[in-house]
């Protein structure tokens, strides 16, 4: 009669340790997942903001220097008369960069075209190529003209500059 009710709790004992052990684990798991998730977050940032300084150009000069100097130095490597360019920069919604989007007429042969291309998507400078139209020239010795739209991005500084 005395030994069944300490059995009774022993056994009691023994589901509650599982019970806290179980817990006490899964809680462990949490923890090392929420420090995994602090930790990826930091070092998430810390590359944010070394894309920001040391990829991106840092103003609008910048950006207007690294498009308009490379796109005539490319256009020129690759065999392209420029016929004709036109900017813009306008800030990205509910963001701290602009836009800063250069558009370029050029006229060539397809492959001095195409070599155009590839030099400015494999280029270190962070260039984006958003939009690219062919159209065949009226007039022959010109070969094929193609308007080019590149992007690049920096960001506003305090002032808004």
């Amino acid at each position: 009669i005395v030994v069944y009710p300490l059995s009774k709790k022993v056994a009691g004992g023994e589901q509650d340790f599982t019970a806290a052990t179980s817990t006490l684990n899964a809680a462990r798991r949490d923890y090392q997942g929420a420090q995994a998730t602090v930790k990826g977050k930091s070092q998430a940032d810390q590359e944010l903001q070394k894309f920001y300084s040391d990829v991106l150009p840092p103003d609008m000069s910048a950006a207007r220097r690294i498009t308009f100097l490379r796109i005539q130095q490319l256009a020129q490597q690759s065999g392209l008369c420029v016929e004709r360019t036109a900017s813009d920069a306008r800030p990205e919604r509910v963001s701290q960069l602009v836009k800063f989007t250069y558009r370029v007429a050029l006229s060539g042969e397809y492959r001095n075209i195409r070599r155009f291309i590839h030099e400015l998507e494999t280029a270190p400078e962070f260039l984006v190529l958003e939009k690219v139209e062919l159209t065949q020239s009226e007039v022959e010795s010109r070969g094929i003209n193609v308007n080019v739209e590149i992007a690049t991005y920096y960001r506003t500084t305090a002032n808004g500059n």
